[in-house]
């Protein structure tokens, strides 16, 4: 199950570098996370301050 990144993302990029998979790159509006890189680990749902990332 890889996670998503939500409206509520505030442009931080801590989740960028949390992710060791390099699943996570800066989007036209959000971040956005790459399913067919993420491992699921779930780094990046922790680290975010605006709790913007949720399983897919």
């Amino acid at each position: 199950m890889a996670y998503r990144i939500t409206g509520a993302c505030t442009g931080c990029g801590k989740c960028e570098s949390a992710c060791s998979e390099d699943a996570i790159s800066r989007g036209w509006r959000r971040y956005e996370i790459d399913p067919d890189l993420c491992d699921s680990c779930g780094a990046c749902d922790y680290i975010c301050p605006a709790n913007a990332i949720e399983p897919d």
